[in-house]
């Protein structure tokens, strides 16, 4: 079975993702320290480095709301988990 490879944010935004050459294998971490891989477009690898895990994670929550279903479930834990310990920061 051939994956079809494309930015996990893109992805759970619904929107196709724009230049499939520059697409990166990244790792986020859990609470213990875990690699959870996560494929990201050029523009959200800037966005993580940038802003990094906690924050990069906290500016997607509304991919939360729209869920319906995914496979990639540990992305989705993890963002889960960050979000509900840090809806302060949420505008």
């Amino acid at each position: 079975m051939n994956k079809k490879y494309e930015c996990t944010i893109c992805k759970h935004y619904g929107r196709p993702t724009f230049d499939k050459s520059t697409l990166e294998r990244q790792s986020l971490y859990d609470d213990q320290g875990n690699p959870i891989p996560v494929i990201l477009c050029r523009k959200h690898a800037v966005q993580l480095f940038q802003s990094g895990q906690k924050k990069f994670l906290i500016s997607h929550y509304r991919i939360l709301n729209d869920l319906i279903a995914s496979d990639e479930m540990k992305f989705l834990e993890l963002m889960e988990r960050t979000v509900r310990a840090n809806l302060d920061m949420i505008s």
